[in-house]
Protein backbone atom coordinates (compact mmCIF):
# COMPACT_ATOMS: atom_id res chain seq x y z
CA UNK A 1 0.00 0.00 0.00
CA UNK A 2 1.23 3.46 -0.89
CA UNK A 3 1.86 6.15 1.72
CA UNK A 4 1.29 8.83 -0.89
CA UNK A 5 -0.37 12.09 0.16
CA UNK A 6 -2.55 14.48 -1.78
CA UNK A 7 0.32 16.97 -1.59
CA UNK A 8 2.71 14.55 -3.31
CA UNK A 9 -0.01 13.73 -5.86
CA UNK A 10 -0.32 17.47 -6.59
CA UNK A 11 3.45 17.64 -7.18
CA UNK A 12 3.18 14.71 -9.63
CA UNK A 13 0.34 16.41 -11.50
CA UNK A 14 2.22 19.71 -11.61
CA UNK A 15 5.40 18.04 -12.89
CA UNK A 16 3.48 15.85 -15.34
CA UNK A 17 1.59 18.77 -16.87
CA UNK A 18 4.64 21.08 -16.94
CA UNK A 19 5.53 19.91 -20.47
CA UNK A 20 2.10 20.85 -21.80
CA UNK A 21 0.66 24.28 -22.51
CA UNK A 22 -1.78 23.97 -19.59
CA UNK A 23 -1.83 26.50 -16.77
CA UNK A 24 -2.36 24.69 -13.48
CA UNK A 25 -3.22 26.66 -10.34
CA UNK A 26 -3.60 25.06 -6.95
CA UNK A 27 -6.54 26.47 -5.01
CA UNK A 28 -5.78 26.87 -1.31
CA UNK A 29 -9.23 27.44 0.10
CA UNK A 30 -10.36 27.07 3.67
CA UNK A 31 -13.22 29.56 3.50
CA UNK A 32 -15.43 27.65 1.03
CA UNK A 33 -15.47 23.92 1.79
CA UNK A 34 -15.73 21.56 -1.16
CA UNK A 35 -14.07 23.70 -3.83
CA UNK A 36 -11.71 21.45 -5.87
CA UNK A 37 -7.94 21.57 -5.46
CA UNK A 38 -6.90 22.70 -8.93
CA UNK A 39 -7.96 25.14 -11.60
CA UNK A 40 -6.70 24.16 -15.05
CA UNK A 41 -6.63 26.36 -18.13
CA UNK A 42 -6.26 23.87 -20.97
CA UNK A 43 -4.59 24.20 -24.37
CA UNK A 44 -7.90 25.39 -25.87
CA UNK A 45 -8.23 28.06 -23.14
CA UNK A 46 -11.11 26.30 -21.36
CA UNK A 47 -11.25 26.08 -17.57
CA UNK A 48 -11.55 22.82 -15.62
CA UNK A 49 -11.72 22.09 -11.89
CA UNK A 50 -9.92 19.05 -10.53
CA UNK A 51 -10.30 17.46 -7.11
CA UNK A 52 -7.27 15.36 -6.14
CA UNK A 53 -7.63 12.30 -3.93
CA UNK A 54 -5.36 9.46 -2.87
CA UNK A 55 -7.26 6.21 -2.29
CA UNK A 56 -6.80 4.11 0.80
CA UNK A 57 -7.72 0.62 -0.34
CA UNK A 58 -10.79 1.00 -2.56
CA UNK A 59 -12.19 3.86 -0.48
CA UNK A 60 -12.12 7.42 -1.81
CA UNK A 61 -12.48 9.89 1.04
CA UNK A 62 -14.63 12.63 -0.45
CA UNK A 63 -16.19 14.98 2.09
CA UNK A 64 -19.92 15.74 1.91
CA UNK A 65 -18.94 19.30 0.85
CA UNK A 66 -16.86 17.94 -2.05
CA UNK A 67 -19.70 15.66 -3.16
CA UNK A 68 -22.14 18.58 -2.94
CA UNK A 69 -19.87 20.89 -4.96
CA UNK A 70 -19.29 18.28 -7.67
CA UNK A 71 -22.99 17.44 -7.85
CA UNK A 72 -24.02 21.09 -8.11
CA UNK A 73 -21.36 21.70 -10.79
CA UNK A 74 -21.89 18.48 -12.75
CA UNK A 75 -22.73 20.53 -15.85
CA UNK A 76 -19.30 22.16 -15.76
CA UNK A 77 -15.85 20.83 -16.54
CA UNK A 78 -15.26 19.47 -13.05
CA UNK A 79 -13.35 16.26 -12.32
CA UNK A 80 -12.15 13.97 -9.53
CA UNK A 81 -8.69 12.43 -10.01
CA UNK A 82 -7.93 9.52 -7.67
CA UNK A 83 -4.41 8.13 -7.30
CA UNK A 84 -4.08 4.51 -6.21
CA UNK A 85 -0.58 3.03 -6.31
CA UNK A 86 0.62 3.51 -9.91
CA UNK A 87 -2.76 4.42 -11.46
CA UNK A 88 -4.75 7.64 -11.75
CA UNK A 89 -8.51 7.13 -12.10
CA UNK A 90 -10.41 10.06 -13.59
CA UNK A 91 -14.08 10.60 -12.73
CA UNK A 92 -16.52 13.23 -13.98
CA UNK A 93 -18.31 15.46 -11.46
CA UNK A 94 -21.60 13.70 -12.18
CA UNK A 95 -20.03 10.51 -10.78
CA UNK A 96 -19.26 12.07 -7.36
CA UNK A 97 -22.04 10.32 -5.43
CA UNK A 98 -21.08 6.97 -6.96
CA UNK A 99 -17.39 7.53 -6.10
CA UNK A 100 -18.38 8.58 -2.57
CA UNK A 101 -20.47 5.42 -2.09
CA UNK A 102 -18.49 2.83 -4.10
CA UNK A 103 -14.95 4.21 -4.15
CA UNK A 104 -12.73 2.70 -6.83
CA UNK A 105 -15.41 0.13 -7.68
CA UNK A 106 -17.10 2.97 -9.59
CA UNK A 107 -16.23 2.78 -13.29
CA UNK A 108 -13.80 5.59 -14.10
CA UNK A 109 -14.19 7.84 -17.12
CA UNK A 110 -10.51 7.09 -17.76
CA UNK A 111 -7.62 5.30 -16.04
CA UNK A 112 -3.94 5.99 -16.59
CA UNK A 113 -1.23 3.63 -15.37
CA UNK A 114 2.44 4.37 -14.68
CA UNK A 115 4.17 5.74 -16.53
CA UNK A 116 1.28 8.23 -16.59
CA UNK A 117 0.79 9.84 -19.98
CA UNK A 118 -0.23 13.27 -18.66
CA UNK A 119 -0.86 14.58 -22.17
CA UNK A 120 -3.39 11.76 -22.73
CA UNK A 121 -5.07 12.51 -19.40
CA UNK A 122 -5.27 16.19 -20.36
CA UNK A 123 -6.72 15.30 -23.78
CA UNK A 124 -9.39 13.21 -22.03
CA UNK A 125 -10.36 16.22 -19.94
CA UNK A 126 -10.24 18.64 -22.88
CA UNK A 127 -12.31 16.57 -25.27
CA UNK A 128 -15.15 15.55 -22.95
CA UNK A 129 -18.36 17.47 -23.61
CA UNK A 130 -20.88 17.70 -20.79
CA UNK A 131 -24.27 16.57 -22.13
CA UNK A 132 -26.88 19.30 -22.19
CA UNK A 133 -29.76 18.66 -19.83
CA UNK A 134 -33.26 18.94 -21.35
Amino acid sequence: MSNQTESSFWKQVKTGLSNTEVVCTRIENSSTPGVPDLLLLDRKKNFHLLELKVAKGNKVLLSPHQVSFATRHRGANSWIAVKKDDTVHLYRADQAIEVFEDGLRAVAHGSFTKPIDWSELLTTIETYRVPLEP
